[in-house]
């Protein structure tokens, strides 16, 4: 016979049970570090703030012997004055930047054409980068690419080099085995 006390028991238990099976599915935030937590850049350039300057999407887009590259990306100034960037890429003649006050600057449009020239780095490899704003620096790696993709041809300085693109183009073959 089953009484009252018993089934009290088995009710303590299950809620119990219940409880630490709950606890367990929904406390795995609290041991492991969530990824949505992480901040990165989604795209193939960098991110990097130093002092009002906030640098977006930054890369450096470079020609087939590595010696030119085209910076593309954009600076945003949310103060409200005037700032200077200065880019200095493996240590090249710094390139420099002006935004005006609460704007920003695209550096893809050819009004805001940017190229550090005596680069001497190879698409696939970075450039350790320094950024300046009023005396404050920062220094990052900075990714380098050429024209092998699309979306940078346009950038390549002194145009595109289509044998970076040669082996993306579909062959036809042709099987000696009758098959």
């Amino acid at each position: 016979m089953i009484t009252a006390r018993m089934t009290a028991g088995r009710r303590i238990a299950a809620s119990l049970a219940v409880a630490a099976l709950a606890f367990g599915v929904t406390s795995c935030g609290a041991i492991n570090e969530q990824a949505t937590n992480t901040d990165y850049a989604a795209s193939d350039g960098v991110h990097v703030d130093v002092a009002d300057a906030k640098v977006r999407n930054l890369l450096l887009v470079t020609n087939s012997d590595g010696s030119e590259a085209r910076l593309i990306g954009s600076v945003v100034n949310d103060s409200k004055s005037a700032l200077t960037l200065s880019v200095e890429a493996a240590s090249t003649k710094p390139v420099t930047i002006s935004v005006p006050a609460e704007q920003s600057v695209k550096l893809e449009d050819d009004a805001n054409k940017k190229v550090i020239s005596d680069l001497h780095i190879m698409a696939g490899e970075h450039a350790e980068t320094s950024f300046t704003v009023a005396g404050e620096t920062v220094d990052f790696s900075v990714p380098v690419v050429d024209g092998t993709l699309a979306e940078y041809r346009d950038f390549v300085p002194g145009g595109s080099d289509e044998s970076v693109t040669e082996h993306l183009k579909a062959t036809e073959t042709h099987s000696t085995s009758g098959h």
